[in-house]
């Protein structure tokens, strides 16, 4: 129903923030990522999923399309529910939570509240496809059978193409980083395509 709400920040709570719209406040649920982006502002924009209940209709709110697209594809798991997902990309940023699924990391989805380790499990099992396939910007999209399995770099490659940058990109990043590790290989390879190469 909403794609995304832009309006006056009435409100900007850690969980909520409600967007003031030709005087009509409408009550978002948030995440912590999307509170420390806001908070302070005057105006903002907030993508947004609408979830039917049938005593309510509540509005998640999230700062970027990516977090969005993150969050509807948790809900769509058996036993993960709004609140659940909203934990989840509190604990996480969208590239670290990319990263967690991709590499199986089941110890750091843990971390937030409400995740056990079967769900985690499950969380890794049913979306370490679907993120390959979903686009993460416009025009990109991760192929996994173009990314060869069980290595760092390669992994550190399927999270940057998870993020919305091209095969070429990622590899020409993460060839100039130096890591044994996924996480700070991708930090890394981040820090260099946010200066263009």
């Amino acid at each position: 129903m909403f794609y995304y709400i832009n309006g006056k920040l009435a409100v900007c709570q850690p969980n909520l923030a409600v967007i003031d719209c030709g005087g009509v406040g409408f009550k978002c649920f948030i995440t912590m990522n999307t509170y420390k982006a806001i908070s302070g502002k005057e105006t903002v924009k907030l993508f947004t999923y609408l979830n039917v209940k049938e005593d309510a209709l509540d509005i998640y709110g999230f700062e970027t399309e990516q977090e969005l697209q993150f969050f509807t594809l948790l809900i769509s798991i058996s036993g993960v529910g709004p609140k659940v997902a909203i934990a989840i990309l509190s604990e996480l940023q969208p590239e670290a939570f990319a990263n967690c699924i991709i590499t199986s990391d089941i110890k750091r989805l843990t971390k937030a509240q409400g995740v056990g380790t079967k769900l985690a499990q499950r969380i890794c099992l049913e979306l370490k496809d679907k993120i390959a396939k979903t686009k993460a910007s416009e025009g990109s999209e991760l192929v996994p059978e173009d990314i060869p399995a069980d290595d760092v770099v390669a992994d550190a490659v399927a999270v940057l193409m998870a993020l919305g940058y091209t095969k070429n990109e990622s590899q020409h990043a993460v060839a100039r980083c130096s890591a044994d590790e996924t996480n700070a290989l991708v930090k890394q390879a981040l820090r260099l395509l946010a200066k263009n190469l």
